[in-house]
Formats: C-alpha cells, structure tokens, sequence
C-alpha cells in the first residue's frame, strides 16, 4: 500500500511527523509519501495530485484558526476535500483540529495527537482491512479525544451516575463557602436514586462563572452545573448589571448545550445579611434542581394535552 500525507505550514504543531511515528511503527510495510502546503484550503490539490499518482489513499492534516473567518476556510477546505475524493475514487480522511477545541496549548497538542493517530490508522485500514473497521461500528469511538462508548437498547438512564460541576466564586466567600457545604450536604442527605460525581470549581467572583460553565458543558461527561455566588448591594447598580449579565448568559448556554444550568446566585439588591439568610436555601435549591432536571431530561418529558369535548344540547 502506499499512502499520501499532506500537512501545512499554518498548523503550530507538526501533524505529518506525528502520522509517519504512528504508520511507521504499526504498518512498516506502508509506502509513504508526505507532502506539506502553506494552508488548509490548499490540501485538497496536493491531495488529489498523490492519488493520481499511484496513493492508495491520503491523510489532509490542518489546523483550524479560532476566527469566524478561519471557520469559514475551513469549511471550504472541506468541501474541496470531499469533492476530490470523489474525483479520485478514493479515500481522503480529513484529519482537521480547531483551534478553539481547546482551552490550553497542552490540550491543543493532546487533541492533535489523539486524532493523527487514530485516523492514520483508519486511513490503512480503509484500503487494506476494511472489515476491521466494521468491528468498531457503534462503539462511540472518538478521535481526539476519549471514546464515548456505545448505547444499548437496555442502558437505563437510573444506573448511569449523574456528573454535575459545582461553579463557587470565591468572592464574599464567607457566605459561598457556605454554599458549598450545604451543596454538598443536599447530596449526602438527598437518598439519591443514581449516584452524583462532582467536579468543584472555584473562581475569583459571580461574573467569571460563565466562562468556566461553558468549558464545563463542552465536556460530554458533564450533565450539568450549579452556579453559587452571592452579588451584595452597594452605593451604585453595579450588582444589578453583574447579575442579569450573568444570568442571562448562564440560560443562553443551558439552552445551547441542552443541560441544566441552575442559579443559586444571590442577588441583585440584596444586603449582606439578607444574603447570608438566603446562602443556604439557595444553595440547596439550585442542587437538588439540578438534579431534577438531569433525571427529567433524562427519562423524556411527556406532556399530556387534555380535549375537552364540548356537546351542545338542543334547545
């Protein structure tokens, strides 16, 4: 067999070094050839030019950049690459990572490698062995990152253990560090049907909780977050402009991500003996909400729609 690989010059880590290490160890008896362009919308030429050649497939290795315009390049990079392969009549598997993917340069270079690797493996197998590939079928497997595994017909929404992030600020953190602990004590005392996993987050204050609740939704494992802070009132609106910003950009994303969100937020307009009353309840209540609603979503919701039937007499 030989294979065409083709990276670029824009991607900031060296993808075709990553698939030759993983071809070279697993299938020496592969020819390879590699090829490097400047950009992503360029794969789909120098790809189409190995097939010609005699390649009996080829791997497209780019980088995605995190702007609306790296976006849209990259769609149109994809769309050539389909186009090509159907051209060829033959298998081009299009090995792309976005920037945006991750949140770290170390996570980045992780995604990167996890889905070379895996794919450099799909693109052998899809010449050579391709009924390997059928052994995978429905396994939920991933590239760049960890499988997710497949869904049976008998899987049970109740075995499975409900993961939830617990987002605390750590701002007037006498009275959210209080939060905390009654949202942990919800659970313990709650004779949970499923099993709850938490992951606790701290940050600096209530505004900087969305940008990690977002990161939190991305991951699949999550099934939902508690958000707990408390907003006192001062001399100016300030806490009036924090919350409803906050608020409004936590529902955003419940509704985006299809997963509940829950508010155990104080405020606004709240003083700080108000506030401290409310740090439990508020805490209890967004939790024990929490988990409500990923057994509701779940088990399916099922509205019912009741007809009245109207039977007009005779006069």
């Amino acid at each position: 067999m030989k294979l065409g690989i083709v990276d670029t010059m824009f991607s900031r880590v060296d993808m075709g070094a990553i698939a030759m290490d993983e071809l070279k160890t697993h299938y020496p008896d592969v020819t390879i050839e590699l090829r490097t362009v400047p950009g992503i919308k360029d794969l789909a030429v120098e790809c189409k030019r190995l097939l010609d050649s005699g390649c009996d497939s080829c791997l497209a290795l780019g980088m995605v950049g995190g702007a609306p315009i790296d976006t849209q390049c990259g769609h149109e990079a994809s769309l050539g690459i389909q186009q090509a392969k159907l051209m060829a009549d033959k298998h081009i598997v299009e090995v792309f990572v976005h920037e945006n993917e991750a949140w770290s340069e170390h996570e980045f270079f992780e995604i990167c490698e996890n889905r070379v690797r895996k794919h450099a493996h799909n693109a052998v197998l899809l010449v050579i062995d391709p009924a390997r590939l059928i052994e995978n079928a429905g396994k939920g497997i991933r590239q760049g990152k960890e499988d997710e595994g497949g869904i049976s017909q008998g899987t049970g929404g109740e075995e499975k253990p409900i993961r939830l992030a617990i987002i605390v600020a750590k701002f007037n953190g006498e009275i959210t560090s209080e939060m905390e602990r009654e949202a942990l004590d919800t659970i313990k005392k709650g004779g949970q049907k499923n099993k709850i996993e938490l992951e606790i987050v701290h940050v600096p204050g209530v505004f900087d909780i969305p940008l990690v609740a977002r990161k939190k939704m991305m991951d699949k494992k999550i099934d939902g977050a508690v958000a707990l802070g408390a907003v006192i009132k001062g001399e100016t609106a300030h806490d009036e402009a924090i919350t409803t910003d906050v608020v409004r950009r936590l529902g955003d994303m419940s509704a985006e991500f299809r997963k509940p969100v829950t508010l155990g937020i104080i405020g606004p307009g709240a003083n700080r003996e108000a506030a401290t009353e409310r740090a439990k309840p508020y805490a209890s209540h967004a939790t024990r909400s929490a988990i409500y609603l990923v057994r509701l979503l779940r088990d399916g919701i099922e509205g019912k729609m009741e007809i009245e039937e109207r039977h007009k007499g005779k006069k």
